[in-house]
């Protein structure tokens, strides 16, 4: 595995400028189960912050380890922070008021299809810095950003390696690959 590793520090990250090594990639069998399973790090009793709306295996992950407290009749959890996002905000969610200790962010978003430029990525890294909380970043769909001034990786903002943890997926990546029988 740490020849994959090294590929994905040099192509996905060290090219864009990021200083990650190989030794601070985990190459997993998918990132769907990561979401769950890295909340196990931390604990219980932590506070969760997500989008709303938000892609359900955030919700749904962080309900199905027990850290979400009692579901209410509105169908919100007690643990949970959820961060509205709509037409208002431009579907970016706000920092929340509330501190949580992690923060679920997607970007670019899923359900909304929202990116975020540097600066709300800078505003949210401080955040964390500020409030001492781990912001899950799922880049899962930065294989789809096509403008050189939206950031693929949280960790192209500075001080995100001490407050982020980053999910990736190379499914996306294949995706966008056209087989060479239907290009022009």
């Amino acid at each position: 595995m740490i020849f994959c590793a090294k590929l994905i520090a040099k192509n996905d990250y060290n090219l864009r400028g990021v200083v990650i090594s190989a030794d601070e990639i985990f190459v997993s069998d998918g990132s769907k189960m990561r979401h769950r399973n890295i909340q196990e790090i931390f604990g219980n009793e932590n506070i969760i912050a997500i989008c709303d709306p938000v892609y359900p295996v955030y919700a749904d992950t962080t309900v199905m380890s027990g850290k979400t407290g009692v579901c209410q009749s509105n169908g919100y959890f007690d643990n949970i922070v959820y961060m509205p996002c709509n037409e208002v905000n431009g579907f970016i969610p706000e920092l929340p008021t509330q501190r949580p200790d992690l923060i679920f962010l997607c970007f670019p978003n899923n359900p909304t299809g929202t990116v975020a430029t540097k600066e709300i990525l800078k505003r949210w890294v401080d955040y964390a810095i500020n409030k001492k909380c781990i912001i899950l970043y799922d880049a899962a769909y930065e294989a789809f950003i096509t403008e050189d001034t939206i950031p693929h990786s949280i960790f192209e903002i500075a001080g995100a390696k001490n407050v982020a943890i980053e999910f990736r997926s190379f499914r996306k990546q294949q995706a966008l690959q056209v087989p060479a029988a239907l290009s022009p």
